[in-house]
């Protein structure tokens, strides 16, 4: 049976999807905040994660999933929210969610979209270590696959090492073609299976 991680702080709609997730063979727990989340995370391991990312809390869902994003042991991560502004979804996606779902949602939908992360996983499975791939990258390129894996936007980076974002745009378009991968959650695993963190 897979086991779900539900970080929700409305109590009513995390009990209900709960439920909703018991009856079609899943493991539900529950994380009413932010403290028993990371809490979770820390300890257990999931096969996915559905995360409201407007919680009543200091620090909210998409934070929460920052510090954990890079844990082999933690499966997709479905967002949920009521929101969907460009600043939210581009924070949204520094993380590599496999999905985020706009509230009210339908639980329908967001089992069909749970049972798709889940098959897909495998699929997006670390790339094999190559040496000879991460010798064709110069040192700028690793610095900018080191960002990344810390779940910077391509924005912050630039700041960080004093070059435009259009700069670091190129760098990762170049970094994609010479590594053959496409997203930036492949190059994520790409970092961690050759051991490229900073």
């Amino acid at each position: 049976m897979n086991r779900i991680l539900i970080i929700e702080d409305e109590i009513i709609i995390a009990e209900s999807l709960r439920i909703f997730l018991l009856r079609n063979s899943y493991e539900a727990i529950i994380s009413s905040n932010a403290e028993r989340a990371i809490e979770n995370l820390e300890n257990e391991q999931f096969d996915g994660v559905i995360c409201d990312i407007n919680l009543q809390e200091k620090i909210n869902g998409i934070e929460i999933i920052q510090k954990f994003h890079q844990l082999d042991q933690h499966g997709p991560v479905i967002f949920l929210t009521a929101y969907s502004n460009p600043q939210v979804m581009e924070n949204a996606e520094a993380v590599t969610p496999y999905a985020y779902i706009i509230k009210p949602f339908n639980n329908q939908q967001l089992l069909t979209t749970l049972k798709l992360a889940i098959k897909n996983r495998e699929a997006l499975s670390p790339p094999a270590t190559d040496p000879t791939l991460t010798e064709q990258l110069s040192k700028r390129e690793i610095e900018i696959l080191q960002s990344l894996a810390t779940g910077k936007t391509n924005k912050v980076i630039g700041k960080e090492l004093c070059i435009s974002k259009f700069t670091v745009d190129t760098h990762v378009k170049n970094i994609k073609e010479k590594l053959q991968l496409n997203k930036k959650g492949e190059l994520i695993r790409f970092v961690l299976s050759n051991r490229l963190e900073s």
